[in-house]
């Protein structure tokens, strides 16, 4: 499956996105992305309505993802390609197929592009889906089930894409409707599943979220690892297991990654009082040609050409 397979029509919107403007795509899940490299990816999304879910085929970047809130809601991630290298709140996901209801503390380490399939539904009232609480369960199922349940979502896009006009019938609607339900059903109900994060997992969770909020309390100052564990209440050992496990990567990078991206964010609302030099010392970036060179490293382009350019925008 590839958006290369994939049109615009009656029945399927597709749509191409940037870093800065994926995010008005989450908000549904109310989740929120913070990309780790630009590189070339192109960020995409089809979609596809159905009478009670909604389909969505999704190209993503290297990324963090915080969320979700899904209020009487279910989100089903199905991976439709073979990356393997992501993990939520520590846990690796492999190929597991990710079912996210309620309201759930989840952080997504994605260090590739990936391409994957979202169902957004109102939970059914109804075994298997009753006996799921809030939060996020991996969800493996047979080989068989799996590979059912992807074949299904690309034909069901494909024929979205090429003969939009199959799905004005309202029985064929609801024929392809109930068939990605039921094929759900099975995963759910054949699942070996992966569970929650282990009680060790849970907590590294917990010190990155401390660890956020110190940062985002004063950006101003930017203090080095032991300074952070120590405001944490760990050792630096311990901080340093739980960024590596939950983000992988150090606390030292973690959180310059978090201040690069708030840059980003303040640049790109444009003008004001707001300079490049102001913006990366309200963020503890005192160096600037450093900053510079570390931004452009994360963005592909320099501080100023993102202000110029959100300017531009506003006028």
């Amino acid at each position: 499956m590839s958006f290369q397979e994939l049109k615009p029509s009656s029945a399927l919107e597709l749509m191409a996105y940037d870093i800065d403007h994926f995010g008005e795509t989450e908000r549904y899940a109310g989740a929120s992305s913070m990309p780790l490299s630009v590189g070339a990816t192109a960020i995409m999304r089809a979609r596809l309505s159905l009478p009670t879910l909604t389909l969505s085929l999704v190209k993503t970047f290297p990324r963090i993802v915080r969320g979700y809130q899904l209020t009487d809601a279910a989100a089903v991630v199905v991976p439709m390609d073979h990356v393997t290298s992501a993990r939520i709140n520590g846990q690796p996901m492999g190929r597991s197929i990710v079912v996210l209801t309620g309201s759930s503390d989840c952080l997504v380490y994605e260090p590739e592009g990936r391409l994957m399939a979202v169902v957004y539904l109102s939970p059914p009232q109804r075994e298997p889906w009753a006996q799921l609480g809030d939060g996020y369960r991996l969800v493996n199922p047979p080989s068989d089930v799996f590979a059912s349940l992807r074949r299904l979502i690309s034909v069901t896009l494909e024929i979205a894409a090429h003969d939009p006009d199959f799905l004005n019938e309202p029985m064929s609607l609801t024929a392809v409707e109930q068939s990605l339900l039921s094929t759900m059903d099975a995963a759910l109900r054949t699942s070996a599943s992966g569970g929650p994060a282990s009680s060790a997992t849970d907590g590294y969770r917990r010190i990155v979220a401390d660890m956020e909020r110190l940062i985002r309390q004063d950006p101003t100052v930017w203090p080095r690892t032991p300074e952070l564990a120590a405001q944490v209440g760990v050792s630096v050992r311990t901080l340093q297991s739980a960024t590596q496990a939950i983000c992988g990567m150090s606390p030292h990078r973690y959180s310059r990654v978090l201040r690069l991206w708030s840059v980003r964010k303040q640049l790109r609302i444009g003008p004001g009082r707001r300079s490049v030099k102001a913006c990366a010392i309200a963020h503890g970036f005192w160096h600037l040609s450093e900053f510079a060179a570390s931004y452009r490293a994360a963005f592909g382009e320099l501080p100023s050409e993102t202000l110029h350019r959100a300017m531009r925008e506003t006028i």
